[in-house]
């Protein structure tokens, strides 16, 4: 395996297992809900244990459904985090 795409899979590994984190709940709960966070790490929790990638537009449905938040907030949150560091995971 590629050197470079080693090191580019503990990095998201490295990711993915920080944003599933207390400390990553912790660190936005005060800008954003608390359950808005535990909603976004249990969808993520749920499509790794189901081995899918998420949809970005699936992923907003869910939190405005499930979590009664806007799409504005969610978009909001979402760029806090900057989403796009999680490719290929969330398309």
């Amino acid at each position: 395996m590629d050197q470079d795409i080693k090191i580019q899979l503990f990095e998201f590994y490295d990711l993915l297992e920080y944003t599933l984190s207390f400390k990553f709940r912790e660190k936005w709960k005060n800008l954003y809900s608390g359950k808005m966070i535990k909603l976004f790490q249990l969808k993520l929790l749920h499509s790794f244990k189901a081995s899918k990638p998420i949809k970005r537009k699936s992923l907003v449905n869910y939190l405005t459904t499930k979590g009664k938040y806007s799409k504005e907030v969610i978009e909001d949150f979402f760029s806090s985090i900057d989403i796009d560091l999680y490719r290929p995971f969330i398309s």
